[in-house]
C-alpha cells in the first residue's frame, strides 16, 4: 500500500502530518485517539479514516458539526490524493505517495572458460571433457560438433553457426575437421544395408 498521510492546513496544528496505518484510524478532540486534532469545532470522537491497500475511506461517527470532503458533506465516502478532508472547521489534504518498488539487479551469468584437455588439446567451451574441433571466426569460443548448429543450404552445402553469436564456425586449426554429418535418409539406408547383410550371411 501506497504511504497516506493527512496534511493540517488550519488552526494550531497547522503543517503537522498525520500519517495513517493501514486499517482503522480514528481522529477527534479525546486522548484515546489515534489522532488527538486541538480544535474546538471537533468532537471527541469525530470520524474514522480506513485506510486499504486499494483506498482511503472516511466514516463519520456522529460528529456535531460534520465531516466534509471538499465541501460536501459525507457520512461514508471515499477520498482521494489531494482531496480535503474538513473534521468542523480543522481542514486537512489527504496526501497519498506511491508505494517505492526496489527490484535487486540479477546476477550476470558467469561466461563459459575455455580449457584444453590433459593432452593440451582445446576442450569443447560447453563440454570440458570432449575435444574442440570448431571455432567460431568471430567469439573465438571453440566447440565439439554437437554444439554447433547447422544450417543446410540449397545445392546440398552446409554451414555451421556458433550457438552463442551464431558467428561461422571453422575447423580448429592442427585438429582434423569432424566428419560431415549424413541425412536421416543416409542413416536409414545405412541400417537397411547392415541388416540385408546380416540377413544374408545368416542364409
Amino acid at each position: 500500500m501506497a504511504t497516506a498521510r493527512l496534511i493540517i492546513l488550519n488552526g494550531a496544528q497547522k503543517g503537522d502530518e498525520l500519517e495513517l496505518q493501514r486499517g482503522s484510524n480514528f481522529l477527534g478532540r479525546a486522548e484515546a485517539n489515534d489522532f488527538v486534532l486541538n480544535d474546538v469545532t471537533v468532537s471527541a470522537r469525530h470520524c474514522e479514516v480506513i485506510v486499504t491497500d486499494f483506498s482511503v475511506r472516511v466514516r463519520d461517527l456522529g460528529s456535531t458539526n460534520g465531516t466534509w470532503i471538499d465541501n460536501r458533506r459525507v457520512l461514508d465516502a471515499e477520498i482521494r490524493n489531494g482531496q480535503v478532508l474538513m473534521l468542523g472547521s480543522m481542514e486537512m489534504r489527504l496526501s497519498v505517495l506511491p508505494a517505492e518498488i526496489s527490484i535487486p539487479p540479477l546476477p550476470k551469468p558467469a561466461e563459459p572458460v575455455q580449457t584444453t584437455l590433459d593432452d593440451g588439446r582445446p576442450a569443447c567451451i560447453n563440454h570440458p571433457g570432449i575435444e574442440a574441433v570448431l571455432k567460431c571466426t568471430q567469439c573465438g569460443r571453440m566447440y565439439c560438433e554437437a554444439c554447433v548448429r547447422e544450417l543446410h543450404l540449397v545445392g546440398g552445402k552446409s554451414r555451421l553457426f556458433c550457438p552463442a553469436c551464431s558467428g561461422s564456425c571453422q575447423p580448429v586449426t592442427g585438429v582434423a575437421a569432424p566428419p560431415k554429418r549424413k541425412s536421416f535418409a543416409s542413416r536409414l539406408l545405412d541400417t537397411i544395408k547392415i541388416q540385408f547383410k546380416k540377413n544374408k550371411q545368416g542364409n
